[in-house]
């Protein structure tokens, strides 16, 4: 057996191909995977991405007494109209969420400064206030000029939407 076994003089081509540094190939690979990140800072950033939202009401912030259910808060003030009829027109929401319905309760209180005539507000056993709904069946100006019904019954369905999947969601009441 021959052992004068001699490498083959390599090219100019080959020699440049493996005189590439290593680093370059894991420089690259960071870059690939750190894209993404630098890509979802820079849309939130720059606002480029709106959240989806879901609800039908407006959020707010305050605190009530804490309680074992859900509350339908409505604040009453001897001059709102709207305030007097909240409990003929909150019955069928509370009727519609059927066996759901005994983990929420209509409370009628007067008016503070967290709770505004003329809303009704979802109250969460703990106490946080959540959300808020414009109690009005009565028309606005726009309204009548372009001959929409009241806003009422448009409220009523929002209210119960939201009012479902806060208690389909929550373990509390």
């Amino acid at each position: 057996m021959p052992t004068n076994f001699q490498p083959q003089p390599q090219s100019k081509q080959s020699q440049r191909r493996h005189s590439r540094p290593r680093y370059y190939t894991l420089i690259a690979l960071g870059l690939v995977f750190s894209f993404p990140v630098v890509l979802a800072w820079l849309t939130l950033q720059l606002g480029w991405f709106t959240a989806g939202v879901n609800n039908q009401g407006q959020w707010v912030t305050g605190q009530v007494a804490a309680d074992t259910q859900w509350r339908l808060i409505v604040p009453q003030a001897a001059n709102c109209v709207a305030c007097s009829q909240a409990e003929s027109l909150l019955a069928p929401v509370l009727l519609a969420l059927g066996r759901d319905g005994q983990r929420v309760r209509l409370l009628l209180t007067p008016a503070t400064s967290d709770l505004s005539t003329g809303f009704v507000y979802i109250a969460d056993p703990p106490g946080s206030l959540v959300l808020r709904y414009p109690l009005s069946d009565s028309p606005s100006p726009e309204q009548l000029l372009q001959d929409q019904p009241p806003q009422a019954p448009i409220m009523a369905k929002a209210l119960l939407k939201d009012l479902r999947r806060l208690l389909t969601y929550s373990r509390a009441g």
